[in-house]
């Protein structure tokens, strides 16, 4: 990919800790307009890599370039455009929201209250501009860290676990406010987050990484469509044995056959899904539905890393 035409661009990344091998050589783009996710195992690099990217790690071995900007030369330009939250949002907890925007944000470039208290409804949290930070929730600071991070309208965010410690509801709610920041400030969004389920509603971008490498990258709907389809087929219960033993035999459209909560969940070849109805149909067997599944996400960072543990924290 051209890195014109790349919110980040990353070559022969590599980094060491004493004789531990963390980056191996890190391969991958980030197109501009995207909300990519940023996935990996506990200790693939995910939080080396956009540490580095921020200048927060010193010396580069590889190429990084971000909005058209080389690292570590353009770093002072680039970052102009750029706004960032990868720990924990640190602010004055005895400071109003307000506050802590107006005080943080005017020492890198002039603020007007209209922008404040702009990110703030943005955000959500209008209704609490003038309480103190020490009083909010985890959810509260992590959208006040979001909303210091777009307060000088940069072209790119960089989130590190942007729900971490979040609710069900907080986790809807931040999904939301990326999705309208995304759309209304024209910003791209490169986050990491061990939450696959929330990736997959949120982005349309994602880059996985393993073993200090990228394994893959791509749009989301690519990556999730393939050659393969998932069906749930249900029948009646006295015909479930006989179902299982047809499928088994329809060896050039099914792929895979697994038992799923309410029947019995087989991978087909993309297309098929219409012959394997009837077969079953003919056979005298009585289907009850037959139901499309999304693809997820999960399964493909699973088939691609080995890994169906964690996929958070670590380097």
């Amino acid at each position: 990919m051209n890195a014109e035409m790349s919110a980040i661009t990353v070559s022969r990344l590599c980094k060491n800790f004493g004789r531990k091998q963390v980056l191996k050589g890190l391969d991958f783009s980030v197109p501009l307009n995207t909300i990519a996710g940023f996935l990996g195992p506990n200790g693939a690099g995910k939080t080396t890599t956009m540490r580095m990217l921020l200048g927060l790690i010193p010396g580069i071995d590889g190429e990084i370039t971000m909005l058209s900007h080389t690292m570590p030369g353009g770093r002072t330009i680039a970052l102009e455009e750029i706004g960032a939250v990868v720990e924990n949002p640190a602010f004055i907890e005895s400071m109003s929201a307000y506050e802590n925007l107006y005080w943080f944000g005017s020492l890198y470039k002039p603020l007007t209250d209209q922008r404040i208290f702009e990110v703030i409804e943005m955000v959500g949290l209008k209704d609490a501009a003038r309480q103190r930070f020490g009083t909010f929730s985890t959810g509260m600071k992590q959208r006040l860290g979001v909303a210091f991070g777009i307060l000088h309208r940069p072209k790119l965010l960089i989130l590190d676990e942007p729900t971490s410690g979040m609710d069900p509801a907080g986790r809807v709610h931040m999904r939301e406010i990326l999705t309208r920041i995304h759309d209304e400030e024209k910003t791209s969004i490169f986050l990491s987050s061990h939450l696959l389920d929330e990736v997959q509603r949120l982005c349309n971008y994602v880059v996985i990484i393993d073993n200090g490498r990228c394994v893959k990258q791509g749009y989301v709907s690519e990556l999730l469509s393939g050659h393969s389809e998932r069906w749930e087929i249900r029948v009646v219960d006295e015909d479930a044995a006989k179902t299982r033993e047809l499928l088994a035999a329809m060896h050039e459209a099914v792929i895979d056959i697994n038992q799923g909560p309410r029947g019995l969940v087989v991978s087909l070849q993309t297309g098929k899904s219409a012959e394997v109805n009837s077969g079953l149909i003919k056979a005298g067997v009585r289907v009850v539905a037959l139901i499309p599944l999304e693809a997820s996400l999960e399964e493909t960072f699973i088939k691609l890393t080995g890994n169906g543990v964690s996929v958070g924290g670590g380097a």
